[in-house]
């Protein structure tokens, strides 16, 4: 009965523009002061900074840049500016749609590397770590809850299962003869340990709202038929420690910095949507 659960949430929409152009980003470091030339090609020159920025886009560790790689590379910069050479005798690059493109693309890279740029300007100390921790991490640990169940094809079929069971009937004993999850009807239909997060959601509301050996009044409804829901014990789960999510959270509240910064800017621009 287990749900696929996602955990990541983003933080806010405006945080599509950062992510959407984050490909074009600059390396964290500045490009080598001497920018040696590696090839002559008609004239222009072939230099280790668009080596380095080739490397990048290909996702080629330029510390540690292999003598083939380098190669290939620097090959793939030689045809591009052949190519190049042959679209400028063209004209091809005063032709409208390129010349949009390319204004658009030059547009999203500074707009893209200044932001990340502010970004790294963002300090946050390890007193807001800990509270968002404590807020975000510690209050909200899911509980586990230990379930058993009978899965049935009608509702029929599941409210006389809880009038049996209700006037005595043993549900261990039911579910091996009636249910048809043959994973759990097996071991009396106990299905372990769960977070609500690892059920489907009607049936994790249920077990939920039941307290420890209460049976479930009413029948529950998913995809995969009509549930009569035991609930034999809930335990509280132990959170993450404090250091083993405290880079994910940094990076959370540097989004939701970026988030007002946007705001900000919104704030005081004139915009007219037409």
């Amino acid at each position: 009965m287990k749900a696929s659960a996602s955990i990541t949430k983003t933080t806010s929409s405006k945080l599509v523009f950062a992510v959407t152009f984050s490909s074009l980003l600059i390396t964290s470091s500045p490009l080598m002061a001497e920018d040696k030339v590696l090839a002559t090609v008609n004239g222009q020159d072939v230099k280790e900074s668009q080596l380095e920025i080739a490397a990048t886009q290909s996702k080629v560790n330029f510390k540690a840049i292999t003598p083939v790689q380098k190669k290939l590379l620097t090959e793939a910069l030689i045809n591009r500016q052949l190519v190049l050479d042959e679209a400028i005798k063209a004209n091809f690059d005063k032709t409208p749609d390129i010349v949009a493109r390319v204004k658009a693309l030059t547009e999203s890279f500074v707009a893209a590397n200044y932001l990340a740029i502010i970004a790294r300007e963002f300090k946050i100390d390890e007193a807001s770590m800990k509270a968002y921790y404590e807020k975000n991490v510690v209050s909200k640990t899911p509980k586990e809850f230990k379930a058993r169940h009978i899965l049935v094809k009608t509702e029929d079929e599941a409210k006389t299962l809880i009038i049996d069971i209700e006037g005595g009937a043993d549900f261990s004993k039911l579910a091996k003869e009636k249910s048809t999850d043959t994973g759990s009807a097996s071991h009396g239909g106990d299905l372990g340990w769960f977070t609500e997060q690892d059920m489907v959601a009607p049936f994790s509301k249920m077990a939920a709202s039941l307290k420890k050996g209460e049976l479930g009044k009413v029948p529950v409804n998913s995809q995969f038929g009509w549930h009569v829901i035991i609930l034999d014990d809930v335990r509280s789960t132990k959170p993450p420690e404090f250091n083993a999510v405290k880079l994910d959270i940094e990076k959370i509240l540097i989004k939701e910095k970026l988030n007002q910064y946007l705001d900000d800017l919104n704030a005081k621009a004139t915009i007219i949507l037409k």
